[in-house]
């Protein structure tokens, strides 16, 4: 606004500065009849400045008339004056036009100036109204978020409360699977005698029941092979007379054949004759046209006689049908007496089939027969179910033993642990003492150096008494002294030595420690449990080599049927697999022992400067656990991190053979790898046998080649069309995909 108001002075000043320099001029005269001279004219100069435009070209208008009329009326010299002013008139006329243009421009950049200072307002105006609302969503943000904090906070203590609870209740739990482990153990006992009770029950009843099935399948077998016998007769017969009819229609044709080449002879050899006859009955008019009337009553005759052979054919074609027709029921009728024959000794087979099996005191009938088998079936079904039963009993002791072998190994790793701190106990123990001895030692060996200190000074001051002693005796009775005392060092470590190794003896020698009392009743535990295992496993055994000989004599026989091996057995993979498995576990075991071994080697090489480094005993407790734990953790992130990556490869190779249908029933093409180099093999979607496809290989310049294959010497055109010459194989595949779909097309149409 500043700027608008020092513009409006700076134009303002220059209107006042161009009105007061080129303003109209006032003239007046005191006479009308004075003369025009210098002295008589009296010229007054004022400078007016009005406020508004419109009074200033009103007062000039008005001076001008009025000089105007003076002029006219009183001055000799008007039309000169006039023109002056009229000059000057249209002068402030121009410069009113254009201070009014440069006024209109300046209000228009007003009035922008204005409008954009009013835009900016408005928009820094919107810009405060956002940062506002902003700010106050930010806000509520902020109360959101302490609002999640304080609710995450108490989550996380309600999380460690419940922790604690449930590291409680999990100890209560363990002991109460020891005692349920004890209580488990003696039922199982108890079921395994009251299974080999039942178990000796169902060998009776299963080998009734096998005597009877074997008796009933032996009649089967034999009731079989007749009914295949009767249907190889049955076909043989229908396969006779269908050649037989097959014969009867070839010799009816060839009859009917020879017939019209015997019609055809004879007319022709008519023909010759006629036209012999025709030639010599040209020679006169009279007689052809006699020969024409008896031509024609001999064609009259001619036509009769057709119409009557004609239906003598059909008569005989008609006899002849009617024939074959009662031949056919005929052989009909004679098979349907032989099946019958069949079907009454087939019947009275099944009637003495059903005297034989079914009980005395029932009427000999199919029902009764029927009842027989269903009894039968359902002895076999509750056989199977008991079967099925016994099984999943075993299946639940298995999972129980499973549970107790892991349970074993909870224990076997719990045990291991206490061994581990029990050594480093045993370890800091002997790390004190050794401390302790050395302490004690060096006791020793600073109370032998104050007295060799008192020694030297009484031999020094024997010396300043004795001044007669040269230099070379004092010498040498200094190194006798000291070899004297090397002497005592040397002593002093053999002796500690051997206390060293009496004190180790003596250690293995002691009284063994409460834990190893636990250890032995863990280890007689242990020995109980594995030989119930291997007792368990002997009898699992024993039972699927019975049940497995149950189904060989039973179900089928093994003379008249094969046993078919799947080529991907899941047991067999399984069984590889916890193979593989083991295999690993026990070299890792190994490793670890390896381990293990190196490890306390290289705890007992440890020098005197380490032990006294190892100040505190439960700091290295403490990284022994660690380690072990952190030795548990990356073996469980690595099983984690493999699981993720199986499931990665699943999933790869899921989406890769997507892919590679997708290509397929898009482009028509299917693409496989050959061999380790870069060749592939490429067949069609309209190939007609599996046997065409193209070989293409990748040279080291990543180019793609043609291999020479039978499939693609049949495809020669198109290969000199579009590779040779086009060397395109998009083009190629395109154009050969047309050609075979072309193909299957007209095949099928």
């Amino acid at each position: 606004m500043d700027d608008i108001r020092s513009s409006l002075d700076n134009i303002m000043e220059r209107f006042n500065d161009s009105i007061t320099h080129s303003a109209p001029k006032k003239l007046s005269f005191d006479r009308l009849s004075m003369s025009f001279t210098e002295d008589s004219v009296r010229v007054p100069k004022k400078r007016r400045i009005d406020n508004s435009l419109d009074n200033s070209s009103h007062n000039v208008s008005f001076n001008l008339s009025c000089t105007s009329q003076n002029n006219s009326f009183n001055d000799p010299m008007g039309p000169w004056q006039t023109r002056k002013l009229r000059a000057e008139l249209i002068e402030t006329n121009a410069i009113i036009s254009q201070l009014q243009e440069q006024l209109g421009q300046q209000t228009k950049e007003q009035r922008a100036q204005l409008e954009l200072a009013e835009s900016k307002s408005e928009a820094l105006k919107r810009q405060c109204d956002y940062t506002s609302a902003r700010l106050l969503e930010m806000e509520q943000q902020l109360k959101v978020l302490h609002k999640r904090e304080h609710t995450a906070r108490q989550e996380a203590n309600t999380a460690c409360a419940e922790l604690a609870q449930q590291r409680t209740k999990y100890e209560t739990a363990l002991n109460r699977a020891e005692q349920e482990k004890l209580q488990r153990e003696e039922d199982a006992r108890q079921v395994q005698h009251c299974i080999s009770n039942e178990l000796g029950e169902y060998k009776r009843i299963s080998e009734r029941a096998e005597l009877q099935l074997q008796a009933t399948q032996t009649e089967l077998e034999r009731i079989r092979v007749r009914h295949d016998e009767y249907k190889a007769s049955a076909a043989k017969y229908e396969q006779l007379h269908a050649d037989y009819q097959l014969q009867e229609q070839s010799l009816s044709t060839a009859n009917a054949r020879i017939k019209e080449l015997e019609y055809e002879i004879e007319s022709y050899a008519d023909w010759k004759e006629v036209t012999k006859t025709s030639q010599a009955r040209l020679l006169s008019v009279p007689e052809l046209q006699a020969e024409v009337d008896r031509l024609r009553t001999h064609n009259k005759h001619l036509n009769t006689l057709i119409g009557e052979k004609l239906l003598l054919e059909e008569q005989v074609h008609d006899y002849k049908t009617r024939l074959d027709r009662e031949e056919g029921a005929r052989a009909e009728a004679a098979a349907l007496q032989v099946k019958l024959t069949h079907v009454e000794q087939e019947l009275k087979e099944w009637v003495k089939v059903a005297q034989d099996h079914c009980l005395a005191n029932t009427l000999v009938s199919p029902m009764a027969l029927r009842t027989r088998i269903e009894q039968l079936l359902q002895a076999d079904i509750i056989r199977a179910a008991e079967k099925g039963h016994s099984e999943s009993e075993a299946k639940q002791l298995q999972s129980k033993l499973r549970e107790l072998e892991q349970k074993c190994a909870v224990y076997l790793k719990n045990f291991d642990d206490m061994n581990i701190v029990l050594k480093r106990h045993k370890s800091l123990r002997e790390r004190l003492q050794r401390k302790l001895m050395i302490v004690c030692k060096e006791r020793d060996f600073y109370k032998q150096l104050l007295e060799n200190f008192d020694k030297d000074l009484t031999n020094s001051t024997n010396a300043t008494h004795t001044a007669d002693m040269t230099n070379d005796m004092q010498i040498r009775y200094r190194v006798e002294v000291l070899e004297r005392t090397l002497t005592g060092y040397k002593e002093m470590c053999s002796t500690l030595e051997r206390e060293m190794q009496a004190m180790r003896q003596h250690e293995s020698l002691s009284d063994p420690t409460p834990g190893e009392f636990g250890y032995e009743s863990v280890k007689k535990e242990l020995d109980t449990l594995r030989m119930e295992n291997e007792r368990l496993r002997r009898r699992k055994d024993e039972l699927e080599l019975e049940l497995e000989h149950r189904c060989l004599r039973g179900d089928f026989n093994m003379g008249n049927y094969k046993v078919l091996h799947l080529t991907e057995n899941p047991a067999a993979d399984a069984y590889e697999a916890t193979k593989n498995i083991v295999e690993k576990l026990q070299a890792e075991i190994e490793r670890l022992k390896r381990r293990n071994r190196k490890l306390e080697e290289e705890s007992n090489e440890q020098t005197q400067s380490r032990f006294n480094e190892t100040c505190s005993s439960g700091g290295a407790g403490g990284g022994m656990t660690m380690n072990f734990k952190e030795f548990n953790q990356l073996r469980a992130e690595l099983e984690s991190a493999n699981g993720k990556m199986k499931k990665m490869k699943e999933c790869f190779k899921a989406a890769s053979k997507e892919f590679r249908d997708v290509c397929y029933m898009l482009l028509g093409y299917r693409i496989d790898r050959v061999g380790p180099n870069s060749h592939y093999r490429i067949s069609s979607m309209y190939a007609e046998s599996p046997d065409d496809y193209l070989s293409i290989s990748v040279n080291e310049s990543n180019c793609l080649a043609l291999l020479e294959s039978p499939y693609s010497q049949t495809l020669k055109p198109a290969i000199d069309q579009q590779l040779a010459a086009n060397n395109s194989f998009p083009a190629f595949f395109a154009a050969l995909t047309l050609e075979l779909f072309q193909r299957a097309t007209v095949t099928i149409t």
